[in-house]
């Protein structure tokens, strides 16, 4: 008879969005005219990885691309800040 057991692993920790650490993410911009500029999103993570990841997406999303009016944004140069 063999008998196995499973280590209970712990539930995910959960913290309310609201609770989660304030970033300033900012990526620059280039237009098609050679104009170079800055979009910063404040966005809320828990590290800065997710932070780079979540403005990565919002960068993405339809208002921010309107508001960039045809810029292209350089997700890969983003550079965040922890607002305190």
């Amino acid at each position: 008879m063999t008998l196995t057991a499973t280590v209970p692993t712990p539930a995910p920790l959960l913290i309310p969005a609201a609770d989660l650490p304030l970033w300033l993410v900012t990526m620059p911009t280039s237009s098609p005219t050679g104009t170079r500029g800055e979009q910063t999103f404040a966005v809320r993570a828990l590290t800065y990885a997710e932070a780079l990841t979540t403005a990565a997406t919002t960068a993405h999303a339809h208002p921010a691309l309107r508001h960039r009016r045809g810029a292209r944004i350089d997700t890969a140069a983003a550079r965040a800040t922890l607002h305190h």
